[in-house]
């Protein structure tokens, strides 16, 4: 695997549209009601801010929950769609994306052995598995797709393949 540079980011301040908040309240709500394991949910603004400042393209998020992240990504222009191995999830979000009009789809996968391309990949997953995303990252990925990972609630950065440059 090559060696992953820094991607800058430089979030918007622009604040979430009313579909993007109506998207944000149902899918809190939403999760409230799913019988799955625990995760713990992106910060949405952030994200939202964060996904705002890129040139739009193809997304793609990894392990994507309920998908409002995704759904985050759709609303602001992006071709969006997620990646989900918990079924129920994967059945919850897209009741979700129907009930409020988007055409985001949710795979029902897991993204380690997924082969979806995308510009840009968004995940937040478990500290243990960073390393092993971030060499899935390095293989499969197109050579100017961008790496969009959580360090934490708060805490997104931004990384591409040191030898292709970014978007």
């Amino acid at each position: 695997m090559d060696e992953l540079s820094t991607f800058p980011l430089s979030p918007s301040n622009r604040p979430l549209s009313d579909k993007a908040c109506e998207l944000v309240c149902e899918g809190r709500r939403v999760a409230k009601l799913v019988n799955c394991f625990e995760f713990v949910p992106s910060n949405y603004e952030r994200a939202w801010r964060a996904l705002d400042s890129l040139p739009r393209g193809r997304f793609c998020e990894w392990g994507s929950g309920l998908g409002i992240v995704t759904g985050l990504a759709e609303l602001l222009g992006f071709e969006a769609f997620g990646i989900e191995m918990d079924a129920e999830l994967c059945r919850q979000s897209r009741e979700l994306f129907i009930s409020l009009g988007l055409s985001a789809r949710i795979y029902n996968e897991d993204y380690f052995q997924s082969t979806h391309r995308a510009d840009y990949y968004y995940v937040y997953c478990w500290p243990s598995y960073i390393e092993l995303t971030e060499e899935l990252f390095g293989t499969i990925a197109k050579s100017d797709s961008v790496l969009l990972i959580c360090y934490g609630q708060d805490d997104i950065r931004g990384f591409f393949n040191s030898d292709s440059g970014a978007i």
